[in-house]
């Protein structure tokens, strides 16, 4: 390791040499650099707890399928945004950081490159103890991030070139970031934390879940709405903090097709294992799936085969999901060009649940970027309802808590509108030893509440498998 770090240093070097006079014509208007080289010894083995707690403010985004891993650790530039215009406000930042960007790229072969990463909640929301470390939307471009991607390991060291900045500190900077991110662990205790207290999961709760499910169908009946989502949380007190290590360890075996994440900021950290992307963006084009619809795995293949058959046949479900495909439809049309919609319902298994899916796909227009897009795309109706405005107001009316970034925006883009963004579901946020999981479900005509109840728990288990492994 000690030849690549000599190696690294000797090409950053190198690069600031040779983009010396670009910088020093722009560095009054302090431009963003980026420098990336690959390196394929890197192991983060064991390291996800120890490099992710270790920063203030640290982003773990992976695709266990997809062979994709992002691994971000402090920050350069953090866009931070409250309330309705979330979107257009980021947006605009991002452009203006567009116009002075400096980097290396085209030395690397890498399909996807990651700058921004971060997310939204799923609503504006006022401040919330629960998520105080969280704005309403927040992205940053951190200071050093590795990225794996088709078996290659790259490592992208970001800074801001001011009037101040001098080539000597910049290379210690890039120095000392490297020799942490090789440094072996701290030891920590292997054991699985257990569970102490759970509260949320009551009698008295559920007959709560009933009550909010049946408010729903009230409002269904008197066309008010055609679909709403609901959701239920849960505590837990635990015998000790989360090792990230067992998290991320624990998703990959047990959910290689799920996006992983961790998001962390000052003690706070969102994760979660979510089967939802929300959209990709890739070389111009667009590719979103939608999911909504579930039914429990079976125990036998048989049983399993049965029923993915009757969720198929489910006329509630595929009502349910069909709200979702149109919603997509009608938000994006505007937007892109090519608009092609899988005509065959499919079916995505995940270990413990089985949802309807169907494949959309488009090309960006020119005039548009990844956020407007993403803008009017969110919440999907898997997530919020139908119409979306009427449903928002009533989530917030009946939830007597701030959902924060659950079931919002988890993900990554860059200035070339590349992008991949996913639907924080299946998620946690924990807080030392206290962990609050969060499940939901799509309330439409013919919804059954303890059946409804039924569905939230098959949706706790992704994260209450990390303390039980039986689940």
């Amino acid at each position: 390791m000690e030849d690549f770090n000599n190696s690294a240093v000797n090409s950053f070097t190198d690069f600031l040499i040779q983009n010396k006079s670009s910088l020093k014509e722009s560095k009054l208007n302090n431009p963003v650099v980026s420098f990336a080289v690959k390196n394929n010894s890197i192991d983060l083995k064991d390291k996800i707890d120890y490099l992710i707690k270790y920063y203030e403010k640290s982003f773990y985004f992976e695709k266990p399928e997809d062979n994709f891993l992002i691994l971000a650790i402090d920050e350069i530039i953090s866009i931070s945004e409250n309330g309705d215009k979330r979107f257009a406000a980021t947006d605009k930042k991002v452009k203006e950081l567009k116009n002075n960007f400096i980097n290396n790229w085209e030395n690397i072969q890498l399909e996807n490159k990651p700058l921004f990463v971060g997310g939204m909640k799923f609503n504006v929301e006022h401040q919330d103890e629960d998520w105080k470390d969280f704005s309403d939307s927040i992205w940053l471009i951190p200071e050093l991030m590795v990225v794996k991607s088709k078996g290659d390991t790259f490592i992208f060291f970001n800074f801001i070139y001011s009037p101040n900045s001098s080539i000597e500190n910049l290379i210690e900077k890039f120095k000392s970031k490297l020799e942490n991110l090789i440094k072996p662990p701290e030891a920590k205790n292997s054991d699985i934390v257990k569970i102490n207290k759970l509260t949320g999961a009551s009698p008295k709760d559920k007959k709560k879940w009933k009550n909010l499910v049946n408010e729903c169908l009230e409002n269904i009946f008197n066309n008010k709405v055609n679909k709403i989502v609901v959701s239920r949380r849960i505590e837990l007190l635990l015998s000790g903090e989360v090792n990230l290590n067992h998290v991320i360890n624990h998703f990959k075996s047990k959910y290689p097709e799920c996006y992983l994440f961790i998001f962390h900021r000052g003690k706070s950290s969102f994760l979660g294992a979510t089967p939802e992307r929300l959209v990709k963006f890739c070389d111009g084009s667009i590719k979103i799936e939608a999911l909504a619809g579930s039914a429990p795995r079976g125990t036998t293949n048989d049983e399993d085969i049965k029923l993915e058959k009757n969720l198929l046949k489910s006329e509630k479900d595929i009502h349910e999901h069909d709200f979702v495909v149109n919603h997509i439809k009608d938000s994006i049309t505007p937007l892109v060009e090519g608009l092609t919609i899988e005509k065959e319902h499919s079916i995505k298994k995940l270990k413990n649940i089985q949802h309807i899916s169907t494949s959309i796909s488009a090309r960006m227009n020119s005039q548009n970027s990844p956020l407007n897009l993403i803008k009017e795309l969110f919440p999907t109706p898997a997530v919020c309802g139908i119409p979306k405005e009427v449903s928002l107001n009533l989530i917030k009316k009946m939830e007597n808590y701030y959902r924060g970034l659950y079931s919002g925006i988890i993900g990554w883009f860059n200035f070339d509108d590349e992008g991949e963004f996913a639907v924080a579901i299946r998620s946690a946020l924990t807080y030392g030893n206290k962990l609050i999981a969060f499940a939901g479900s799509g309330i439409v005509e013919k919804s059954d509440p303890d059946l409804e109840y039924e569905e939230t728990e098959l949706k706790f288990k992704p994260i209450l498998s990390l303390f039980n492994e039986n689940q």
